[in-house]
């Protein structure tokens, strides 16, 4: 046993020396102790109150105008996401979501739209418009980005979670329509017409 020991004294020696020396010459061993990270710069979060005003001002602005300013749309966006980041626990939350992803989907964001939609349905399950989210995701996965597997598994989704609501019948047309051409989808309107004109 003392063997063993005396082994491994001198192998951890030898190791201790080997690192110590570079070149023939003597290296200082530094502490191994890492030190503290330097402090991050502090982020100032915004008082909700003043997140709030901001909101209901560029609000006011955004939607005084006839036509979508993009970069005003960008901006309200941002302030609806600073209140997410900030304020999730808000009664407003939900609503500001919603808004955000509306105005991703005016400006032709349609990924951005879709996180926004889904943090309200997933995050808020009380929200009153959950309904409608998983109907626009669904609408986005169809429309925007041709993705048909995953829209039809959104719209299904709408189907079986909100059965008694319109979201639920638009889901089933829109399964109908998926995939056909405009003219397609007019010649079905037109069919769809004169049997409820009879």
């Amino acid at each position: 046993m003392r063997k063993i020991i005396g082994l491994w004294f001198m192998v951890s020696l030898f190791n201790n020396c080997s690192q110590n020396t570079e070149s023939g010459k003597t290296k200082q061993v530094t502490d191994t102790i890492a030190k503290p990270a330097e402090p991050v710069a502090k982020v100032d979060i915004p008082e909700r109150e003043d997140l709030l005003k901001q909101i209901k001002d560029s609000e006011k602005e955004l939607y005084a105008a006839t036509e979508l300013n993009t970069d005003k749309a960008k901006k309200m966006i941002s302030l609806y996401e600073s209140f997410y980041r900030n304020y999730h626990n808000f009664s407003e939350c939900p609503e500001y979501l919603f808004k955000a992803a509306e105005l991703a989907e005016n400006i032709e964001q349609p990924y951005r739209a879709i996180k926004f939609y889904t943090i309200c349905y997933e995050d808020y399950a009380n929200f009153k418009l959950s309904a409608e989210c998983l109907f626009r995701m669904a609408n986005l996965y169809d429309f925007k980005l041709n993705n048909y597997i995953k829209a039809k598994a959104l719209y299904m989704e709408v189907k079986v979670k909100f059965p008694k609501t319109h979201w639920a019948t638009d889901a089933d047309g829109a399964i109908k329509m998926m995939g056909k051409s405009d003219s397609e989808m007019i010649k079905e309107f037109e069919k769809k017409n004169k049997k409820t004109t009879k």
